[in-house]
């Protein structure tokens, strides 16, 4: 298995668990930064392991540093001003938010140490439907089969 197959069966796991999310899927260019249109079925999250730098540590492993990005979008909503009939489902939004970051901090893996809370981001504005980017990180170990190299 590859590290990033790995990371996504894990993350996707403990999000399917939660028995919230409509959609759970690696990302892929479904949207872009203008416009989320595409997405018909919320909520829905998408996974990006957008970053892996490594470093070779020892000659059959190497070691590095992977950021992981989650897209959360929700249906949107009208006002939520204090008599609108939908403050109450804006404001789960809030606490869906709390629990996702709650069930992914820490997820580990055989070839990846827990994930740690880098950021968080409202993307809203962009989206123009509530959307947040969650970033995390964590450290990577894997083997790697390198030739055998003789020395003179």
């Amino acid at each position: 298995m590859s590290v990033r197959v790995e990371i996504f069966n894990e993350l996707s796991s403990r999000l399917e668990n939660m028995n919230f999310f409509q959609i759970i899927d690696i990302y892929k260019g479904q949207f872009s930064d203008e416009e989320a249109n595409g997405i018909t079925n919320f909520p829905a999250v998408y996974i990006s392991i957008s970053k892996i730098d490594y470093e070779e540590m020892t000659v059959d492993f190497i070691e590095g540093r992977a950021v992981v990005d989650v897209y959360v979008f929700f249906k949107q909503f009208n006002n939520t001003d204090i008599l609108d009939k939908n403050k109450p489902s804006s404001l789960e939004i809030l606490t869906i938010m709390d629990e996702t970051v709650d069930k992914l901090h820490g997820a580990t893996g055989s070839f990846f140490s827990e994930l740690s809370q880098t950021g968080e981001e409202d993307l809203s504005f962009i989206y123009e439907k509530p959307a947040f980017k969650i970033s995390f990180s964590t450290e990577i170990r894997k083997r790697v089969e390198l030739g055998n190299y003789i020395l003179n």
